[in-house]
């Protein structure tokens, strides 16, 4: 049988620590602040900072939607 390589990265270590992290940050924000919090944060891969910047025009696009009614 064949050894095994030791992990340099553990993916799910590290994605265990960054919900963690996000989740203490933003525990005792009201909906409002976490609204605004997603919509004004930045993220360093281009990718993800894309996606939210869709996710954000259609939102913003669905509450304009609902005030012409």
């Amino acid at each position: 049988m064949a050894k095994t390589a030791s992990k340099g990265f553990d993916c799910v270590q590290s994605m265990r620590e960054t919900r963690d992290r996000l989740s203490r940050e933003i525990a005792d924000m009201s909906y409002e602040e976490l609204v605004k919090w997603l919509r004004t944060h930045r993220y360093s891969d281009p990718f993800l900072q894309s996606l939210a910047e869709k996710a954000a025009q259609r939102a913003a696009a669905a509450d304009a939607a609902v005030r012409r009614r």
